[in-house]
């Protein structure tokens, strides 16, 4: 049998095949459009003056969080703050065994909120006596700043 045989070549034709519908299959993966944004949840504000740093967090890992947009409307007695995520990080196809445990146990009831963006905001004069509160108009936590964000935190939690 001489290395150019006809069972060589079927070899080579199918393994040329297979190499195709691999690239092919990848190619359509990265093309997948990007996720698109989201408003995000806020549950606590440090603020110092004029400066606002909003807790805003989503499902996806912190460092799959990007900021899009983040807006302060201000009144007389309150501010009303909105931020916009989007996750930046690729998805990749989940397997069926996945989708499965998804309809199963939503994500949603496992785990914690995912990741927290630290988003901040120049106010057009100082918080003061004002309100802070989200889209929804719920008020929201707020924190001065004293110090460290551990000690903040720390102090707005007691």
């Amino acid at each position: 049998m001489t290395p150019l045989g006809p069972s060589f070549l079927w070899r080579m034709c199918c393994l040329l095949v297979l190499a195709v519908a691999i690239s092919m299959a990848t190619s359509i993966r990265a093309s997948r459009p990007p996720e698109p944004p989201f408003n995000a949840s806020i549950d606590t504000v440090e603020v110092e003056g004029r400066a606002l740093i909003l807790h805003a967090f989503g499902m996806s890992p912190t460092e799959c969080l990007k900021a899009d947009e983040a807006v302060a409307a201000e009144s007389e007695t309150s501010v009303r703050v909105r931020v916009v995520l989007r996750d930046v990080c690729p998805r990749r196809e989940r397997t069926l065994l996945e989708k499965w445990r998804d309809e199963l146990w939503p994500r949603s009831y496992i785990g914690g909120r995912g990741g927290v963006v630290f988003v901040p905001v120049t106010l057009d004069r100082p918080l003061g006596g004002r309100k802070v509160l989200d889209e929804a108009g719920h008020e929201i936590r707020v924190c001065p700043i004293t110090g460290s964000r551990l000690k903040t935190m720390r102090q707005c939690l007691t």
